[in-house]
């Protein structure tokens, strides 16, 4: 290494290297004793090349005596110089003293590790909230402790339910308040916590109308008005998963399902139900394929909420089945827990 503004004690056998005089080749003005060191090449140095070579070599590569002693390393004289790939010792020992005479900046202070992640999540926020359009104070409320702070008021809510474990004999609002509060919790979660969109606003609409439902369901004489909010519901939900990739295999398969429990249930329906539980059939079987399509806690959220259908449909018109009330209500907030869950890892419908 060779010390600041200083030489080596004798040039190299080939001369300096080239960069060592751009500098000088641009502004020219490096002079020694009045004689120019950069300037212009003579006339007398500019030999045309030969034809037998043109195509082979630079038509300007300098050939006379000038450039050969300076390809040398030797100081040029002469009141002109020639353009070679090396320079004089005094134009180096110039060059050298205005790139290397300095004091190098002094580094910013470096922050710590837990500032940079800091900074880094909180520019990767504003990005993403800028890129969904969102507030960034909503959008900061997708992170996993608020997740569980607006969840905790569904959990609760459903631990009250089944500690009252209200009786079936007694229909009143209080018993209905209790049982669709779990279900309003979550299209709260949504407002609070939007990440998709229209399928956000699709799912909290399908919710709203399960809580409908599930009002409806308390009271006998409303059973029919139950099962309408509860295929909208259903409706909303299909609507929300989209229709691609369609897999129209899949709903060949999960159609079987449904006839047969319809073929079961035939015998014990009333005549004013069998077309109203038809058609619900069919509109679950559809909700069913697109959440399966779908897959993740989508698919698995329509699976449960199939499950917990059937045994709700075979307790109440067949024959009574034992723990049905908890398998029904416990499958039914799983289910609807695990499809509002989907609304955070999904922007919207698939369209691929």
């Amino acid at each position: 290494m060779v010390p600041t503004g200083q030489l080596p004690p004798r040039l190299p056998q080939n001369g300096w290297p080239l960069e060592f005089c751009t500098l000088s080749l641009l502004m020219g003005w490096a002079q020694d004793n009045g004689r120019t060191f950069v300037g212009r090449i003579p006339q007398a140095d500019r030999r045309k090349p030969h034809p037998s070579v043109l195509g082979q070599r630079d038509p300007w590569v300098l050939t006379g005596a000038l450039s050969a002693g300076a390809r040398r390393g030797h100081p040029q004289g002469g009141s002109d110089i020639s353009l070679g790939p090396v320079i004089s010792q005094r134009v180096h020992s110039t060059l050298l003293r205005l790139t290397c005479n300095h004091k190098p900046s002094p580094s910013p202070p470096e922050a710590s590790s837990s500032q940079t992640q800091a900074a880094l999540g909180l520019s990767q926020a504003n990005m993403d909230a800028g890129k969904e359009g969102l507030p960034l104070r909503i959008h900061c409320l997708v992170q996993p402790p608020n997740i569980c702070r607006w969840l905790s008021p569904f959990f609760l809510t459903c631990s009250i339910y089944f500690l009252l474990w209200i009786p079936e004999d007694q229909p009143s609002w209080v018993s209905a308040l209790v049982k669709c509060l779990p279900i309003l919790c979550l299209a709260a979660f949504l407002w609070a916590v939007p990440s998709g969109g229209d399928y956000t606003r699709l799912l909290q609409a399908a919710l709203v109308c399960s809580a409908v439902g599930d009002a409806c369901l308390i009271w006998p004489g409303a059973f029919l008005a139950g099962m309408a909010a509860f295929a909208l519901a259903h409706v909303l939900y299909s609507w929300a998963f989209g229709f691609s990739p369609l897999r129209p295999g899949l709903l060949l398969l999960i159609l079987l399902a449904p006839v047969l429990s319809y073929r079961l249930l035939w015998p014990y329906l009333e005549p004013g139900m069998v077309l109203p539980m038809a058609a619900y059939e069919l509109v679950l079987s559809v909700m069913l394929w697109r959440g399966l399509a779908r897959g993740g806690s989508a698919g698995w959220g329509a699976l449960l909420f199939a499950v917990s259908d059937a045994v709700l449909a075979w307790d109440t018109f067949a024959q009574p089945l034992p723990y049905a009330r908890l398998v029904t209500m416990s499958t039914y907030y799983a289910a609807q827990l695990l499809i509002t869950w989907s609304a955070l890892g999904s922007p919207g419908p698939k369209t691929d």
